[in-house]
């Protein structure tokens, strides 16, 4: 028998490497269209809409129900899924596998067993699918997962070189966030499926969604089925055997109810019983806000750089568009901000004009992402300049607001992507106002015409930046940063980024010298 030495580290990565480049163009074999199916005739959904709607079937308006806290937003979804009788569409950056995700796992699941047809999208990088139950949950007749724009290898160092070798593919992201129930009902805005999305973990998300039925749903509907029959997908038995698997779908059916069982005491599911808000959207008396709606999505196909789609088809072709029709107010929340020497000019030409420009981001404390925070840093000065008023959120932000419903205090950190135009409309969605999403993900957001909807992200932005809440950023009589805000009705100012140390800072300031503003 032949005995070969053993193949020298660096030739098996380059070997690696050459393998995962094979991987480049993107294949995603042989699969099923599916579309959306029409909506069930008599169900509680449909009952709940015509009971909202009431005469309003030929308008072009649509309804809006603003889901700003996160136990809402969780219990209008599990109502959602409970009451599906036909379709569920899911399409999701990160879902996560912890205690929301579970119980959302358990419901779909108890949904596909009841005869409703799941179809579940979500992100290969921010959600890592690399368990083969969730080929198990695949193999259900009733439900399909598919992968956005994945890489064949699901872990270890392998993965990363396959993705390093393909990055001008892999770099692209879907961020996108829709759920959709019978085609009648959907939710977009900036939640993820995750706890701290819901108020259940010490980083407690400020973030929004909006619900909505009506005439737009079909727009959610098309949008997703661009998305679901891409060429940008993969059905998750492509790089997952079921066989692999560590139980059976009976014993992860056996294994959901065991985990809910034990999550009955604790403090989250208490809070959820003590919402009506579930009850009030099937009974269909949730106070909606009307108005005329424009749903904008990235191309899906937009990651895939053969397909060459041009910027002009872009969300952030609309998103300019939107931002330059403001000619009263513009309030812009965005966890991640790096607006670029383009953004400072258009939004110095806004204040030119007499628009107020104010703007909500994330201050070093509360970002998760320092490196953003090192791209956003460098445009606080000449924004202020141009008389743009700049918050930054404080990390015990919404504590009153949380109180409500748990014992225990967390840690702030902004999420929310929304636009308040004038005194009339409105953009929710999945987009920040920096490069990553702009130019290298995907995304999805909503126009809304409504002055009730814009009054009521008006109001929530002033909770935000109100002075125990967030920090004023102006600059002193040296035209230094400083930083303002109030403790108890002290009035602090500092000359730092606060709640931060000397090493936190430097960090920023080291990555800030990094050119890589397109990526962050």
């Amino acid at each position: 028998m032949f005995h070969g030495n053993p193949v020298p580290f660096w030739a098996a990565l380059i070997l690696s490497v050459l393998f995962a480049q094979g991987c480049a163009s993107f294949d995603p074999g042989e699969r099923t269209a599916s579309y959306s199916l029409a909506p069930p005739a008599h169900t509680p959904l449909t009952d709940a809409g015509q009971a909202a709607l009431k005469d309003r079937e030929n308008d072009a308006q649509s309804g809006f129900y603003l889901l700003d806290d996160g136990l809402s937003a969780f219990v209008a979804r599990v109502a959602m899924i409970e009451q599906a009788q036909t379709s569920l569409d899911l399409q999701y950056y990160i879902f996560s596998n912890d205690t929301t995700g579970k119980i959302i796992i358990s419901r779909l699941l108890e949904a596909a067993d009841r005869g409703v047809r799941v179809r579940l999208l979500v992100d290969d990088l921010g959600t890592r699918v690399d368990n083969p139950l969730v080929a198990i949950l695949h193999s259900h007749p009733n439900i399909e997962i598919r992968l956005f724009n994945p890489v064949k290898t699901r872990q270890g160092p392998l993965r990363l070189m396959e993705m390093a070798a393909t990055f001008s593919r892999s770099n692209h992201r879907m961020h996108n966030k829709l759920m959709l129930a019978d085609s009648l009902v959907m939710i977009a805005g900036g939640r993820n499926l995750a706890d701290e999305y819901f108020s259940n973990t010490l980083v407690d998300f400020q973030d929004v969604d909006v619900l909505a039925a009506g005439p737009i749903v079909r727009d959610g509907t098309q949008s997703f089925d661009d998305y679901w029959n891409s060429r940008a997908t993969l059905t998750v038995d492509r790089v997952l055997d079921a066989d692999d698997a560590d139980m059976s779908l009976e014993a992860l059916r056996e294994f959901l109810r065991g985990f809910l069982a034990e999550q009955q005491d604790s403090e989250f599911v208490d809070a959820l019983r003590g919402s009506s808000l579930g009850r009030q959207l099937i009974a269909g008396q949730i106070p909606l806000d009307w108005g005329l709606a424009t749903l904008y999505a990235d191309p899906p196909e937009k990651v895939l750089p053969q397909a060459d789609i041009p910027r002009d088809q872009y969300l952030l072709n609309d998103l300019k568009r939107i931002l330059n029709s403001a000619s009263d107010r513009l309030l812009i929340s965005s966890a991640y901000f790096v607006p670029g020497k383009r953004g400072v000019a258009l939004f110095a030409d806004k204040e030119a004009d007499g628009v107020d420009v104010r703007i909500l981001t994330n201050s070093l404390s509360t970002t998760d992402v320092a490196i953003v925070h090192s791209g956003y840093s460098r445009y606080r000065r000449p924004l202020l300049e141009h008389g743009v008023e700049l918050w930054e959120l404080r990390a015990e932000a919404g504590q009153p607001q949380r109180m409500r419903w748990f014992h225990g205090e967390s840690r702030a950190s902004l999420h929310a992507k929304t636009l308040v135009i004038d005194d009339d409309r409105s953009f929710i969605g999945s987009v920040n106002l920096d490069g990553r999403s702009l130019i290298q993900n995907t995304e999805v957001g909503l126009l809304i015409e409504s002055p009730s909807l814009n009054q009521q992200l008006s109001d929530l932005f002033d909770r935000w930046v109100a002075s125990d809440s967030a920090w004023q950023l102006s600059l002193d009589e040296e035209q230094q940063l400083q930083w303002q805000a109030t403790d108890d009705g002290t009035p602090i100012t500092l000359d730092r980024d606060p709640e931060t140390s000397g090493w936190q800072r430097f960090r920023v300031w080291l990555l800030s010298l990094l050119t890589i503003e397109s990526q962050i």
